[in-house]
């Protein structure tokens, strides 16, 4: 339970399972071949360089062709989906898919969560950048000498969540605009 509110907010908090609130919790792949299908147009591919405290880095954005995202259509992002790296040293970083012309592919390190549409993605996004929410991730990771999340533990993460949209979207808003490291 929080211990501030925002005013005109009062109802309750609930603990949920994160995969009870989604649609998918799944991840990428990466084509066969590689690197060498890598372009410089297309479609976007998104790999766990480009997942950032919060955001997607997209200095460092390659492309792979619509004949590869479409043999690799199971790993598309769209826009709002919270992307999370789950293998790595990076593991743990998070951001939300901003790109909207479309939509994005990802490889096998980054972990895609779509929310069902009662759930506010930016809520949740900005929960699993928060304090309490990396130290959940830190505490799920499995795997002996390299570190990992699967999919199982992700949707075990118990999340408490506002009951109310609106108050999912102010908290979430709020949260965005704070600057990160």
């Amino acid at each position: 339970m929080p211990e501030l509110r925002f005013p005109g907010f009062e109802g309750e908090w609930e603990e949920k399972k994160l995969g009870n609130l989604t649609t998918k919790i799944g991840s990428g792949k990466t084509p066969k071949g590689g690197s060498e299908n890598y372009t410089n147009k297309g479609i976007p591919f998104l790999r766990s360089q480009n997942i950032r405290n919060g955001k997607l880095n997209l200095n460092d954005l390659v492309y792979i062709s619509k004949d590869i995202d479409d043999e690799m259509k199971n790993s598309r992002t769209y826009y709002g989906d919270v992307l999370l790296n789950i293998t790595g040293a990076s593991i743990g970083r998070t951001a939300i898919n901003s790109i909207v012309e479309t939509h994005a592919n990802l490889n096998q390190h980054v972990c895609i969560i779509r929310l069902k549409k009662e759930y506010y993605y930016n809520f949740f996004g900005q929960y699993l950048l928060s304090r309490k929410g990396k130290r959940k991730i830190f505490l799920a990771q499995s795997g002996g000498s390299r570190e990992g999340l699967n999919f199982k533990e992700i949707a075990n993460l118990k999340i408490f969540t506002p009951t109310i949209f609106e108050e999912q979207q102010k908290i979430g808003q709020f949260f965005s605009k704070r600057p990160t490291n």
